[in-house]
């Protein structure tokens, strides 16, 4: 029976992986390694709103957060919340569940603020004369 200890530094002869992979990521199996995948593309996804709402700021000339930001914000969270319960890791499965409200909450808002714009227009068309009418 082998016993096998989940420690960084602590090296598995049986992985498959090299030595250097299982002490500086922390990983034994292959499988292991795919979840840290998911992990570097959640981290990568969750990066890339901060790459959006420059780019926007830096259009418009004044800071500005785009509604993609909060969508990046909610799957980058939700996929680094996934990661973080595979891994067992409480910190960041707390850390990422909080955020939640946060993003969608500004959803919710950016949702509302549009349907409210679309009410005023639809209400314009319908106050102003007919073409006919002002014949």
């Amino acid at each position: 029976m082998t016993v096998m200890i989940f420690a960084a530094g602590v090296v598995d002869p049986a992985s498959p992986l090299p030595e250097w992979v299982q002490t500086w990521f922390d990983v034994r199996t292959s499988f292991g390694l795919w979840w840290l995948a998911l992990g570097l593309i959640a981290q990568a996804m969750f990066f890339g709103r901060w790459v959006i709402q420059w780019i926007a700021s830096e259009k418009r000339r004044e800071s500005h957060v785009p509604e993609l930001f909060w969508w990046l914000s909610l799957i980058g969270a939700t996929m680094l919340l996934v990661y973080f319960i595979g891994r067992r890791e409480p910190i960041g499965v707390l850390g990422q569940s909080v955020g939640w409200i946060v993003y969608g909450r500004n959803l919710y808002l950016i949702k509302k603020k549009h349907r409210i714009i679309l009410e005023d227009v639809a209400d314009d068309d319908d106050e102003a004369p007919s073409a006919s009418a002002s014949r």
